[in-house]
């Protein structure tokens, strides 16, 4: 009986020893030559389809009169890239239609926007 419980023993002293034997789970070494990190050409991150998703385009488009009493169309544009929304694209997109406005000596009467 004795020689059971000793027999018993050391399989139980080597079973519990050679629990962290054989592969493990911690993470394989990369040679060096080769990464596993991505080209930053080749990213496509859930994240950056979220920023696009929050940018916004405006187009206004301006109608006006000259110094001379001719009318005059301008059409300006303005976006954002990251949660600026329509109210800051369309603010873009009336000064570049001012800007325009401006070197084609037209005074802008009416402008309309449209955001997208």
């Amino acid at each position: 009986m004795k020689r059971h419980v000793m027999l018993l023993a050391v399989l139980g002293i080597l079973g519990f020893g050679g629990a962290g034997c054989g592969p493990g789970e911690e993470p394989r070494e990369t040679p060096s030559g080769e990464t596993t990190e991505q080209v930053p050409g080749e990213e496509t991150s859930s994240e950056e389809n979220n920023v696009e998703q929050f940018a916004r385009n405006c187009k206004t488009t301006c109608s006006g009169i000259t110094a001379s009493g001719g009318t005059c169309g301008v059409v300006g544009f303005g976006s954002t890239t990251f949660l600026g929304g329509c109210k800051k694209a369309c603010r873009f997109a009336r000064q570049d239609a001012d800007a325009k406005a401006a070197s084609y000596g037209c005074q802008l009467t009416q402008c309309s926007d449209a955001c997208g």
